[in-house]
């Protein structure tokens, strides 16, 4: 896509996404009692703003996320906007601001299982389950065992595979644990199953190669299936996404191998491919959405400082275990976990367009 539409398709995806989130804090803020202040469209400066029943609906100039303000909330100085005032934030039981923190990942989950299940119902370009050989490096334990482009890999050591990620990871776990022990295949080669091949994989492969010395692909095809199945399809691919992120700071701290730590993407990655998706129709995009939608719920419930995690983590420490800590203290904390946020992000943004210029 043109640079203009995939940046304005790009900004109300992301917009959608976090207003949703927001809404939740919004909604559960509510119906607890909560006074909502503002509930904002993008960020300052304000360009225009409808008041109803004392809040502020307003649209900001910054047409990226949103935010709600509540009475209370994120009001770390010594004499508290609100103290006092039944409607404040921080005037509510522990467990109220702790339903209202948790809201916004909350209805993050529920837009991703939305959307995926209409994208999976009406038609989507998804996994076939196969898994195929993209490429064999000369030289390596594959080719000397025979595989060849075009083979799918259904089985090795006796474990079905339907994504390449597990043959990967199996495979190099292998190399790593039980050097010199060979591996069994079961390959189909132009729809004939072959004798079981047994390859060793190397430990420590050339750089790009990997174990075995193979590229993988998924076999990809149009499929729609009925609104139940595809709930499940939706279930299934959001829990293939926390757990891809629960992975991942052990892969990035792990010890650096020929294979590469896998690659982590900021806003510029995900315009670019935001670009590339809605190429592939309505379906297609959905999908990205909720894949989109699952990283937001699962990032910003992590207990780091700055995000609502962080926020719930004190909350909890509060309400459960008795422990409290002065505004101030707790203000530093997250200032600190923003700031850090800050700076990850821009780290990510720099590898990005390293990504992209080739570097």
């Amino acid at each position: 896509m043109d640079f203009l539409p995939t940046l304005i398709l790009f900004l109300l995806t992301f917009t959608v996404i976090i207003a949703v989130h927001e809404f939740g804090h919004y909604l559960t803020a509510r119906l607890l009692g909560m006074k909502v202040l503002e509930f904002a469209f993008g960020f300052p400066p304000r360009i225009a703003a409808l008041r109803h029943a004392g809040i502020d609906y307003s649209l900001n100039a910054i047409p990226f996320g949103g935010f709600v303000r509540i009475l209370g909330q994120d009001d770390f100085s010594i004499h508290q906007a609100g103290e006092g005032d039944p409607g404040s934030f921080t005037s509510k039981p522990w467990w109220a601001q702790a339903i209202v923190l948790a809201a916004g990942v909350t209805m993050n989950m529920v837009l991703a299982l939305v959307v995926l299940t209409i994208a999976f119902t009406t038609g989507t370009t998804a996994s076939t389950g196969d898994v195929r050989v993209d490429q064999v490096a000369p030289g390596s334990p594959a080719e000397a065992a025979g595989i060849q482009v075009g083979d799918i890999v259904r089985a090795i050591d006796n474990r079905e595979i339907k994504r390449s990620g597990e043959l990967v990871s199996y495979v190099t776990s292998q190399a790593r644990l039980h050097p010199d022990r060979e591996v069994t295949l079961e390959i189909e080669r132009n729809g004939r199953p072959l004798p079981p091949i047994t390859a060793v994989p190397r430990p420590e492969p050339p750089e790009g190669e990997g174990p075995l010395g193979i590229r993988l692909d998924e076999v990809q095809g149009a499929v729609a299936v009925s609104p139940p199945e595809a709930f499940k399809q939706a279930l299934s691919l959001s829990g293939q996404v926390i757990a891809q992120i629960a992975e991942l700071p052990g892969q990035l701290l792990a010890p650096r191998t020929s294979t590469g730590a896998p690659t982590v993407g900021g806003p510029i990655e995900i315009f670019r491919v935001t670009g590339q998706v809605a190429q592939f129709g309505i379906p297609t995009f959905l999908k990205l959405v909720g894949v989109l939608s699952v990283n937001l719920a699962v990032l910003n419930i992590v207990p780091f400082p700055g995000l609502d995690g962080g926020r719930l983590f004190f909350v909890l420490l509060g309400g459960i275990f008795r422990i409290r800590f002065s505004p101030q203290v707790e203000a530093a904390v997250h200032a600190i976990g923003f700031l850090l946020l800050l700076l990850l992000l821009v780290v990510v943004s720099i590898n990005d367009i390293r990504r992209v210029v080739g570097g």
